[in-house]
């Protein structure tokens, strides 16, 4: 009887652990908040792709330009002259591929980070949101100011019209 009152009570404190894990998360990556005329997304665009927009598919290819045309066409929903998307990809920009009409704008950086902090000291960071699961990209922003929105939250904000 003894054994079996230890192994519910273990039980219950490695429930309580992943709750606990679970709300954590949610103060890391709070869901966006509704928009204010003077916002401004800045959007960690592969990491965006990595870790919403394939969630659970097939990732041959991921770097793509199909994977940051369909990024760029769900992030267009939320651009505004109002309120502009930046979306920063590593690399150079590829020949073929034509920069979007504003206040949607693709970025190519040696270093996405780096360009997304470097932007975000350029604006009010109160009004800044920053789209990343980058845990380090996120707290540099967050300790600047930024709002800090996961990429799968982002996405609902701008779902699939496929």
């Amino acid at each position: 009887m003894r054994s079996t009152l230890l192994g519910i009570a273990q039980t219950l404190g490695i429930v309580a652990a992943f709750a606990g894990a679970g709300l954590a998360a949610g103060t890391f990556y709070p869901r966006a908040m509704p928009e204010r005329p003077d916002q401004v997304w800045l959007v960690d665009g592969f990491n965006v792709i990595q870790v919403a927009l394939l969630a659970g598919g097939e990732r041959d290819g991921w770097w793509r330009s199909e994977r940051r045309t369909e990024l760029l066409a769900r992030a267009g929903q939320l651009a505004s002259p109002e309120t502009p998307v930046w979306v920063a990809f590593d690399g150079e920009r590829p020949a073929a591929e034509p920069e979007p009409d504003a206040p949607l704008r693709a970025v190519f950086a040696p270093s996405a980070d780096a360009w997304l902090l470097e932007r975000l000291s350029q604006e009010d960071a109160a009004c800044v949101r920053l789209v990343t699961a980058d845990r380090r990209l996120a707290n540099r922003a967050r300790a600047r100011g930024a709002e800090i929105v996961s990429p799968r939250a982002f996405l609902e904000l701008c779902p699939d019209r496929a």
